[in-house]
């Protein structure tokens, strides 16, 4: 029974590896680098129709786009239409944090 707990074990450990944290914030391992509990990390696009968290330095110029009517506010601060928002977490990284 013991070598397959095992087993078990560690091919969850391989999958979450090879998928990387769900909360990456960067589409890979890790997100963009940051000071933790400060406001460095922001949508990786405008209107709420990012997709990760990017440092600011990476932040797209969102001054000349023109949103939908159903987000209309260009400096949406979210991403996933509203589904996520970006933050530093405590690992020094961007990451985003979803609330749907």
């Amino acid at each position: 029974m013991k070598p397959k707990i095992w087993s078990l074990l560690a091919g969850a450990l391989l999958c979450l590896a090879a998928c990387g944290p769900m909360e990456d914030g960067g589409g890979g391992v890790v997100g963009d680098v940051c000071t933790p509990n400060s406001d460095e990390c922001v949508p990786n696009g405008c209107c709420g129709r990012g997709t990760a968290a990017v440092n600011v330095s990476r932040a797209p110029n969102c001054s000349m786009v023109t949103c939908n009517a159903n987000d209309p506010d260009p400096t949406n601060e979210t991403v996933n239409n509203g589904c996520g928002l970006p933050f530093c977490d405590s690992s020094g990284h961007c990451a985003v944090a979803t609330r749907c």
